[in-house]
């Protein structure tokens, strides 16, 4: 008997559930599908026999025999693969997906590896570093870090740039990286572009912007020019000419091998400074030391020559000259100016001239500046040549010459003059106080007459 199945098209095959077993056969695409009971418009079933209709389960059942598998979609295996004979595969390749997994390889590799973007790829890691590489030939075209190296360095012209077996060097171009000794010191920075050569001897040229060390031992011979080409240490004339410099001298002593130690200016008519500059709570101090004497010279001496006009050809002093001055000054935080504040200076006494041969007579003035920078109000403190003081006025005309109020914290002891004495004064003048040993008395002069005062 015939078996007859529920027919339609295929557009009204899709609008309906069939039953669980019910067969539903499509008139227009000449298919066969199979119900389940919830799956709309049913399951399809191969009636060709080249197609599944779901998915094969092969229940703990091999699937053997001869002849290849192709499949246009993925194949996903959780378990292990294995295959004889060679294995081909296009595309992008992912081996692990986990740090954890590892790749074991027997196999030798007859190709090239080559990363997908040039210099983007690293092999092993600051971490995970491999042991030994065995190499034909290293190209590297930005920075070698290594611990040592044990070859000969070539050039790509055939030149040795380092000897393994003498040790020498010979390189130039751009070097680049740090270099350490043989005790893990920094022997050059890289960075900072220090040297740190220890006990090192270098033979030929050395050109660096600067040269800092504790000491250098031996002999350092040449010519030393500064940036612009100007020459700062002359080796044929035994000169050093610095510029706007500063000399750092890392001793206790500077040592002059003749008797006098000049400092000058290279352009006549301008002012030569040395600056002693301490930035420490401590204070600058200049020292001079030297043995001691019974007379007045020779002595250890901090020395002014004053030549009138110029050094070479100086002309003849004269009179009031100043010779030389001990400035103390400070800084103005208002007006970021150096304000002098006083001084002490030496000069040609005004007082004696002419000079004669032989002779300069001096006059020391200590100047207090009781104004401003700008219009300065000086006081004096003065002695002379002729042995007179003057307190508050820049000339004395008597051996103690006081221009203001005078106050004593002790005892004041006048002249002590008989009347014969006192009579024999010559330039006896209005003012004059002595204490009589013939009367007793204190007697002032009024001018005609001395008069007591008690």
């Amino acid at each position: 008997m015939a078996l007859k199945l529920r027919r339609g098209t295929d557009s009204q095959r899709a609008l309906i559930t069939p039953a669980d077993g019910e067969l539903i056969y499509t008139t227009d695409t000449k298919k066969l599908f199979v119900g389940d009971g919830s799956t709309q418009g049913g399951n399809p079933v191969d009636t060709a026999g080249s197609a599944l209709g779901s998915n094969l389960s092969l229940n703990n059942f091999d699937l053997v025999g001869t002849g290849n598998i192709n499949t246009t979609g993925n194949i996903t295996v959780t378990g292990n693969i294995t295959a004889d004979g060679n294995l081909t595969l296009g595309g992008n390749l992912t081996v692990g997906d986990a740090s954890s997994d590892t790749l074991n390889l027997t196999a030798k590799i007859e190709s090239h590896i080559l990363p997908d973007v040039d210099s983007a790829r690293n092999v092993g890691s600051a971490t995970l570093r491999w042991n030994q590489g065995y190499f034909g030939s290293l190209h590297i075209t930005d920075t070698l870090d290594a611990g040592s190296v044990n070859a000969n360095i070539i050039g790509d012209d055939s030149t040795v740039i380092v000897n393994k077996a003498t040790g020498a060097i010979n390189a130039s171009g751009t070097f680049k990286g740090d270099v350490k000794a043989t005790d893990n010191t920094s022997f050059f920075n890289a960075t900072s572009k220090e040297i740190n050569a220890g006990a090192a001897t270098f033979t030929g040229a050395v050109a660096a912007p600067s040269i800092t060390s504790a000491s250098i031992t031996g002999n350092f011979k040449g010519t030393i020019a500064g940036d612009d080409s100007t020459i700062l240490v002359d080796a044929v004339n035994s000169t050093v000419r610095l510029d706007n410099g500063l000399i750092s001298i890392n001793s206790d002593t500077l040592s002059a091998l003749q008797a006098d130690f000049f400092i000058s200016s290279k352009t006549a008519g301008t002012p030569t400074t040395m600056t002693i500059n301490d930035n420490s709570a401590g204070g600058s101090a200049l020292k001079i030391f030297g043995k001691t004497n019974s007379s007045f010279d020779p002595l250890t001496s901090f020395v002014f020559r004053g030549f009138k006009d110029n050094l070479v050809t100086p002309n003849v002093m004269t009179a009031g000259q100043y010779i030389g001055k001990i400035s103390f000054q400070g800084y103005d935080t208002t007006t970021t100016n150096i304000v002098e504040s006083g001084g002490i200076a030496w000069r040609v006494d005004p007082n004696n001239s002419p000079i004669g041969t032989d002779t300069m007579k001096g006059k020391m003035e200590v100047v207090s500046n009781a104004g401003s920078n700008s219009s300065p109000d000086l006081k004096y403190l003065t002695f002379d040549s002729q042995g007179r003081m003057g307190v508050n006025k820049q000339t004395a005309t008597a051996v103690l010459d006081v221009d203001g109020d005078a106050v004593f914290s002790s005892t004041v002891k006048f002249a002590n003059l008989t009347t014969t004495q006192r009579d024999a004064l010559t330039g006896a003048s209005a003012g004059m106080v002595i204490y009589n040993t013939t009367l007793n008395k204190l007697q002032v002069r009024t001018g005609v007459a001395w008069v007591d005062l008690h």
